[in-house]
């Protein structure tokens, strides 16, 4: 099966993007307990201080086709690995669902090493034509999460014209399976611990700001991405989103690194010190309806935000709405009865829906950091009502 395809107009490439920061160690949870769980293959990653903290990205790079060339042929890659895909499937099935659902699912996707080195006359030139540069995104998922559970949102945001970056945080999601077949199994974190919330926000601050680092070194990048492709990231323009903690992470890093312009945290609860410590750039809270009511920290970050702030609530919508399980199980048809008993786990709203108004949340969120228009974020309201809120807005 076919993950439905993305949004916007732009044809997407993907690329996997292994990256190593030799100055920081392996495990930054050395401190925590208890100790990793047992690896169960003779190919994990261990320990190794040698080695640097490892980090596992996807770039989802929107591709302009100029009019007249040839078409960008497609290829389709599994939309998660075989540990990563095993591991959600214990999950689907304790929700009742398919415990193969994340392996039925591939995701479309051009074939750019196919379509750069195509022998038509005009594709032959394209190296030498002014490259389009699109605003970097950077994307840091919910607590454990693997970066896979929102490849299909990132793809339709690239697809608007951003170049997006998802990332992975070994040792903290459950499992991180690297392109040579080797994995790291995450450790047993406490999701109650607000102390361990706090260490994990920032340890995601140190790697995202580390990806920002290595998509600044021009010869790493040609090497991952290729020579064209490299050159299409726009790096004055650059912005951070996240879901659950990874919204919190999204805070911390708009905070602590001056190259991000703005952040979002989608649905997250906001831990300390960032908090208390506030932001001085635009920042956006979205989630679903009540959330502010059902979590106090925002409410406690919303006076700490000195920039343009915006929270919006998002009505039919939960916790995994911000993930790509509705559009995913949308694409199953199920009947009506089953689909009510997932609301409490992804919500009301067809996952397609979902998926439209998150991308336009982010674009028009987007649009106004980079460029100061706010009417396509404003424009929410009536497009998508009564679905949409602001309960609180300042621009």
């Amino acid at each position: 099966m076919l993950v439905p395809p993305p949004l916007g107009p732009y044809d997407v490439a993907v690329k996997i993007m292994p990256v190593t920061d030799p100055a920081r160690s392996t495990d930054p949870f050395v401190s925590t307990q208890p100790r990793p769980r047992q690896v169960r293959s003779r190919s994990s990653i261990s320990s190794s201080p040698s080695k640097g903290r490892q980090l596992l990205l996807s770039a989802f790079l929107p591709i302009d086709i100029p009019h007249g060339d040839s078409p960008c042929p497609r290829t389709t890659v599994p939309y998660m690995t075989p540990r990563v895909a095993a591991d959600y499937g214990n999950q689907a099935a304790e929700a009742g669902l398919p415990r193969d659902l994340y392996s039925l699912f591939g995701m479309e996707v051009c074939d750019y090493d196919k379509l750069f080195h195509h022998s038509g006359s005009s594709s032959s030139n394209r190296n030498t034509r002014p490259v389009k540069k699109y605003p970097v995104v950077l994307f840091t998922p919910g607590l454990q999460e693997s970066r896979l559970l929102y490849g299909a949102g990132a793809r339709s945001l690239a697809s608007r014209g951003y170049v997006v970056i998802t990332t992975d945080h070994p040792l903290e999601a459950s499992f991180v399976e690297f392109p040579d077949g080797t994995f790291v199994q995450g450790r047993n974190l406490s999701s109650d611990d607000d102390s361990v919330k706090e260490m994990i926000v920032n340890v995601r601050t140190a790697d995202l700001s580390f990806v920002i680092d290595q998509l600044h070194e021009s010869t790493l990048m040609e090497s991952l991405l290729g020579p064209h492709l490299s050159r299409s990231l726009d790096l004055e323009k650059i912005i951070v989103y996240g879901h659950s903690l990874g919204g919190a992470a999204a805070a911390s890093l708009a905070r602590a690194d001056k190259r991000v312009l703005g952040g979002i945290d989608l649905d997250g609860q906001i831990v300390e010190p960032v908090r208390s410590l506030g932001v001085d750039k635009p920042f956006l809270l979205a989630g679903r309806q009540n959330h502010s009511a059902e979590d106090g920290t925002w409410n406690q970050f919303w006076p700490n935000l000195r920039g343009p702030r915006v929270e919006m609530a998002i009505n039919g919508t939960a916790h995994a709405s911000f993930t790509d399980r509705p559009l995913l199980v949308s694409a199953l048809h199920l009947p009506e009865q089953a689909l009510k008993g997932l609301e409490g786990l992804i919500g009301s709203l067809p996952g397609r829906c979902v998926e439209s108004i998150v991308n336009d949340v982010l674009v028009g969120f987007f649009d106004y950091t980079l460029y100061r228009k706010d009417g396509g974020l404003r424009s929410l309201l009536k497009k998508y009502a009564p679905n949409v809120s602001f309960p609180r807005i300042n621009l």
